[in-house]
C-alpha cells in the first residue's frame, strides 16, 4: 500500500491533484501548463512531486507527449470523481446562498399550461419572489429530449419517463372529462360512464399522441373501440369539433372551457393519468430548481388546477 504522506490534507497537495487531472486529460505537459496558467517546468515539478509522494509512476514519455500508465489511468478515474465532488460542493455552497435568487428552466405538457403550472409557479413566487423562470411548453417527447440535453432543469410529464437516467416524483393525477355538444342527450348530466357513448363517434388526437392512446385504452376498458371521426393535432381544436357535432371527446379538464360543450366527469372507468416532475439523475441541480421541485411535490393543489392527489 502506498504511503500518501497526508496527500489529501495539505492545500498544496490539492493543487497537485488538479495538475494531475489536467495533465492526465490532455496528456501533454505544455498544453496542460497553459490551461493551468503555469509554466511547463513548474508543472513538471508538480507531477514529479505527486509521483514521488505516491511512490508510483503515473506517466511515461511518448515523444513530446506523455501517456498515462495503467496505475495512472486508475488513479485519474479516482481523482476525477474526488475533485468532481469538491467542485459540486463548492457550487452547492455558492448556490445555497443564492437559492432565492436563482433561475429555473421549466418544461411542461401543453395541457398543464392552462391552469396547473401557472398557478403552481404563482404560489411558489409568493414565497420566493426573486427566483426567475424560463418556460417551455411541448409534448413529452420534446421536453424529455431537452431535459436530457441539459436545456431544462425540470419537466412536468405524465407517468414516469422511460429513461433510466431520469428521476421522477408523482405530484398528482390529471382527471379526464367527457365533453359533449350542448344539445347532446347527456349534456344535463354531471357524470357519465364511457359505455354510455359506446355507439357514438369520437373526436380525438392523431395516432401516437398520449391522449389518443389513453382514449383507446379507457374505451377498451369500457368494452368498446371508439369510432374516430376527426383526429386533431392539439387540444385547441377538439372542443370546436365536438360542438359542431362531429362526436364526443375525452380531454383534460383544461380543454373543456368552451361555451358550446358540456363536460361530464367520467366515473367508469376512472379516467386519469399520473403527473410528476422529472429531472436528470446524477446531474447537478441548482438550489433554486431543487427548491421548486420540493415545493411542487409537497404543495397541495387547489381544486381549480384539476390535478388531484390520491
Amino acid at each position: 500500500m502506498y504511503g500518501l504522506k497526508g496527500l489529501l490534507v495539505d492545500r498544496t497537495d490539492w493543487h497537485l491533484l488538479e495538475c494531475f487531472r489536467v495533465a492526465g486529460r490532455l496528456q501533454h505537459v505544455t498544453r496542460a501548463a497553459e490551461q493551468l496558467g503555469t509554466s511547463q517546468p513548474a508543472l513538471s515539478r508538480s507531477l514529479a512531486r505527486l509521483q514521488s509522494d505516491l511512490g508510483v509512476q503515473l506517466f511515461r514519455r511518448a515523444g513530446r507527449s506523455i501517456r498515462l500508465t495503467k496505475p495512472g489511468e486508475l488513479f485519474l478515474s479516482r481523482v476525477e470523481r474526488a475533485l468532481g465532488e469538491i467542485d459540486n460542493g463548492r457550487r452547492e455552497l455558492a448556490d445555497f446562498k443564492a437559492a432565492d435568487r436563482g433561475a429555473v428552466s421549466l418544461g411542461f405538457l401543453r395541457t398543464l399550461g392552462a391552469r396547473y403550472i401557472p398557478e403552481l409557479v404563482r404560489r411558489f413566487s409568493l414565497i420566493h419572489p426573486a427566483v426567475r423562470f424560463a418556460f417551455v411548453q411541448n409534448n413529452s417527447t420534446a421536453i424529455e429530449s431537452q431535459l436530457e440535453r441539459g436545456e431544462l432543469d425540470l419537466i412536468f410529464v405524465a407517468v414516469p419517463p422511460g429513461h433510466a437516467a431520469f428521476g421522477w416524483t408523482h405530484v398528482g393525477d390529471q382527471q379526464f372529462v367527457l365533453i359533449v355538444p350542448r344539445n347532446h342527450r347527456l349534456a344535463r348530466r354531471r357524470q357519465a360512464r364511457l359505455r354510455d357513448v359506446a355507439n357514438e363517434r369520437f373526436v380525438s388526437f392523431k395516432q401516437g399522441h398520449a391522449i389518443r392512446r389513453m382514449t383507446d385504452e379507457f374505451c377498451k376498458a369500457a368494452g368498446f373501440s371508439p369510432e374516430i371521426s376527426f383526429e386533431a393535432d392539439d387540444s385547441s381544436s377538439v372542443p370546436g369539433f365536438v360542438a359542431a357535432g362531429f362526436g364526443v371527446a375525452m380531454v383534460p379538464p383544461e380543454a373543456c372551457g368552451y361555451a358550446d360543450v358540456a363536460s361530464l366527469r367520467i366515473v367508469e372507468p376512472v379516467a386519469r393519468r399520473p403527473i410528476g416532475v422529472a429531472w436528470m439523475e446524477g446531474r447537478y441541480l441548482s438550489a433554486s430548481a431543487r427548491l421548486f421541485r420540493d415545493f411542487a411535490t409537497t404543495a397541495k393543489s387547489p381544486s381549480r388546477c384539476l390535478i388531484q392527489r390520491r
